[in-house]
């Protein structure tokens, strides 16, 4: 019996430590901020307004990916399941920059849901710190402002240089970013790299390659861009208003 009660401790402690030891094993080696300009995705989309309200007109977020030093994914690193009562408090703010705006009308949740299981579980952090992060993060930037400061706002008509928007967040993040244009040569995306903890804007030790024609419109993001969903999807909750 003795010896039962010496080796069932150490077999605990071997659990334990390779429970720990998920997520860095992971080798995690930088953070994709991946920001999505709504407008451009409006412009060749059929879009809803959420069930929560009309959200932000500024810059989404389209997720906190976790990627290693070969450019490559580091996904669903453990089975910890996406609990939606742990991010309770930071609804409003994921509501306006966290939202989705796909048809039919929804909540959002089932994105934040992916988000979590496929690349904040690699993160190392907690569920609501990856969320707040994600958030923190996307108010660092701040990229409405940063463009702003240099005269480039969102227009129907007027062309601004790749280089141009480049040389503008990289003066406010102090990291030259990533730019996604979409089929209309329209500012789609923009990827901004941080270390593994969250902390830094960095420079991207791995750059994914996007076609964009030199010059390219930013257009206006509206609330009558969405349309009313007389048929919301079933995750859909109660209307929220965050204006």
């Amino acid at each position: 019996m003795a010896s039962c009660v010496t080796v069932l401790p150490l077999f605990m402690g071997m659990m334990l430590f390779a429970s720990s030891s998920l997520v860095s094993a992971a080798n995690v080696d930088f953070l994709y901020l991946v920001l999505m300009w709504p407008g451009s995705y409006c412009s060749q989309s059929v879009c809803c307004r959420p069930t929560t309200g009309m959200p932000a007109e500024d810059f989404f977020i389209r997720g906190l990916w976790t990627y290693n030093e070969a450019g490559k994914p580091v996904t669903r690193c453990t089975r910890e399941p996406y609990n939606p009562t742990e991010i309770e408090g930071l609804e409003p703010e994921l509501y306006e920059y966290w939202s989705s705006i796909k048809c039919p009308s929804n909540d959002g949740s089932l994105y934040w849901k992916k988000a979590w299981k496929t690349y904040g579980t690699c993160t190392g952090m907690y569920q609501p710190t990856y969320f707040e992060t994600a958030l923190d993060l996307r108010a660092q930037v701040d990229l409405l402002t940063a463009l702003a400061n240099k005269g480039i706002t969102p227009s129907e008509t007027r062309k601004y240089s790749i280089e141009s928007i480049e040389k503008a967040i990289e003066e406010a993040t102090k990291a030259t970013p990533v730019i996604r244009c979409n089929k209309e040569g329209q500012l789609y995306e923009i990827y901004v790299c941080f270390d593994k903890l969250g902390g830094s804007a960095i420079e991207c030790p791995v750059r994914p390659y996007f076609s964009c024609p030199n010059e390219i419109i930013i257009p206006p993001f509206t609330d009558n861009m969405l349309k009313i969903d007389a048929y919301p999807s079933i995750n859909a909750t109660p209307s929220v208003s965050v204006q």
